[in-house]
């Protein structure tokens, strides 16, 4: 009779255990405090701004240092986020010791030492200075279905380069492109048209570990082009254009000019051999099938002057052009016209502007001129010799994409005379950059996801 029941002692044991695993179950993941990893960029030999998100309404402090066991710190800042900012946001670090590596961590000031975010990265060196530069450029990801599956792994060979920066050089997310799940993680599948949605498709971005990984480590320099907002949209005629231009500037670290808040071509030096020139070529220009002529304008007059102005006083031995469109290769459709900076067979590009400023490098004689872009889904390394001599001018060098679908080999537009050094397609990409501070010798290459290189070519300094 006694086995018909159960202990009292037992029965409130068994009880209690069944309420606190149910009361687990029921109980909803905690978010981390930075669930979208830390970023560095706009770094200059004195200065660098540091990005981060976190999980609410919060502040966040930011503490610096040249020791990577923070024994002792340099500085900390703080910056207080919200909701406007989808809860991102940057503080400025100044009166760094140029050339010099630096460590910081991150963390919510409501949150434990243990959950703060460590990252590294390293200053520019003085224009005086002839020192080694390595960095990494590459391009579109996430594109036309090839999201993270269930990760981005190109990120890994990415990091193991241990450059001085990523140049990330345009669609860094794909607002217009859904990522269907499965195959990919959940998170990204729609078309953004709000900006929450805009916010949505960057922050599945951050959530990838070995991006958060890469981030973490090499600080950068980004760049917008077409996929941020829509497929080969023109900025002043786009009605979404201020809500993925606001959703860009939260999620990455960018400088913000009072002047001119929105601004983003920019341009930064780095010691003696290299100097970045990065071009917006989506918020000021004309719309792709107007007909080429002298009104119509990729960059629009006051980034052009700034550009013309920048290519002619600088004293870089090589002057690197970050572009969201390539120059002669083809990009674009019938119903969108040429989208990059030459004609195509769909439509006219913008090759009256180009013009410009391949004559002002011959009449200036600016020597040691190269243009760095993505957009095409393939990997081309082009010379020009647009006066014919025998004597490349400038050269151009594509990557891409880092994870989408991949494009053809098109036919070029000649107007610029372009040879092609090389050219492959087929697979995701990521371009390296090595400029020599002794000799000046600048080596471009493409390498593989698995971090395999697939080409190099190596200029010497006129």
């Amino acid at each position: 009779m006694g086995q018909r029941y159960l202990h009292p002692i037992r029965t409130l044991i068994v009880f209690g255990l069944l309420l606190l695993s149910l009361g687990a179950q029921a109980a909803p993941p905690q978010e981390a405090p930075l669930p979208h990893g830390i970023t560095s960029g706009e770094v200059s030999a004195t200065s660098a701004i540091i990005w981060a998100r976190t999980s609410g309404e919060a502040a966040f402090t930011v503490e610096y240092t040249t020791d990577p066991h923070f024994v002792t710190v340099q500085g900390t800042q703080t910056a207080t986020v919200s909701a406007a900012t989808d809860f991102t946001g940057t503080v400025t670090l100044t009166a760094l010791t140029p050339a010099t590596r630096y460590y910081y961590r991150v963390r919510p000031q409501s949150s434990d030492t243990k959950d703060a975010v460590s990252g590294t990265l390293t200053t520019a060196p003085l224009p005086a200075q002839r020192q080694d530069v390595t960095f990494l450029w590459g391009g579109d990801l996430g594109g036309q279905g090839f999201c993270r599956q269930p990760a981005y792994t190109i990120f890994a060979s990415m990091k193991a380069v241990h450059a001085d920066f990523f140049i990330f050089g345009g669609d860094t997310i794909y607002a217009d492109s859904p990522c269907p799940a499965p195959p990919n993680a959940p998170g990204a599948d729609f078309v953004a048209t709000t900006q929450e949605q805009f916010w949505a498709k960057h922050r599945y971005q951050r959530e990838d570990r070995l991006f958060k990984d890469l981030l973490a480590t090499t600080s950068l320099y980004p760049i917008w082009d077409d996929h941020e907002v829509k497929n080969d949209f023109a900025g002043p005629h786009e009605p979404l254009t201020p809500l993925g231009l606001k959703a860009f500037f939260d999620y990455f670290p960018l400088q913000r000019l009072p002047e001119e808040p929105q601004r983003l071509y920019r341009s930064f030096r780095w010691g003696k051999r290299v100097e970045l020139f990065l071009l917006d070529t989506r918020q000021y220009r004309s719309t792709n099938v107007q007909e080429d002529g002298p009104d119509k304008t990729m960059l629009g007059p006051v980034q052009l002057r700034w550009f013309l102005n920048g290519l002619t006083a600088s004293t870089a031995t090589w002057k690197v052009i970050v572009s969201g469109v390539p120059l002669s290769a083809h990009t674009g459709r019938i119903l969108t016209g040429h989208d990059g900076w030459g004609g195509g067979a769909v439509a006219d590009g913008f090759t009256t502007e180009l013009r410009i400023i391949v004559s002002t490098l011959q009449e200036k004689q600016i020597r040691n001129v190269v243009w760095l872009s993505t957009d095409i889904h393939v990997a081309r390394f082009f010379s020009y010799d647009p006066n014919s001599d025998g004597q490349p001018d400038f050269h151009e060098f594509i990557s891409g994409p880092l994870s989408a679908i991949t494009g053809n080999l098109d036919p070029l537009d000649q107007t610029f005379h372009p040879t092609i050094l090389y050219e492959e397609n087929g697979f995701f990409n990521f371009g390296v950059v090595k400029v020599n501070g002794k000799n000046g010798a600048l080596t471009a290459e493409i390498r593989d996801q698995e971090g395999k290189v697939h080409h190099a070519l190596t200029l010497k300094a006129r």
